[in-house]
C-alpha cells in the first residue's frame, strides 16, 4: 500500500512531535534544560519545512488547474 503525501505529512510532523516529547521528558528527568530548546527548534524546523512543502504543492496544483 502506497502512502499519500498527506499521510507522509501527518506522519513526519507526528514523528517530530514525538521526538520533541522525548527530548522534553529527558530534559525534565536529567535537568538539562538545553534539551528542551533543542526539541523546540527541531519541532519548529520540521513543522515549518513540511508546511512550506505542502504550500508549494498546493500552489503548483492551483497553477496547473488554472492553465
Amino acid at each position: 500500500m502506497k502512502m499519500t503525501f498527506n499521510s507522509w505529512y501527518v506522519a513526519i510532523i507526528s514523528a517530530g512531535g514525538l521526538i520533541f516529547l522525548a527530548l522534553a521528558m529527558t530534559a525534565y528527568v536529567t535537568g538539562h534544560s538545553y534539551l528542551l530548546c533543542v526539541g523546540i527548534v527541531f519541532f519548529t524546523a520540521v513543522t515549518v519545512t513540511m508546511s512550506s512543502i505542502y504550500a508549494q504543492r498546493q500552489n503548483k496544483a492551483r497553477k496547473a488547474a488554472g492553465k
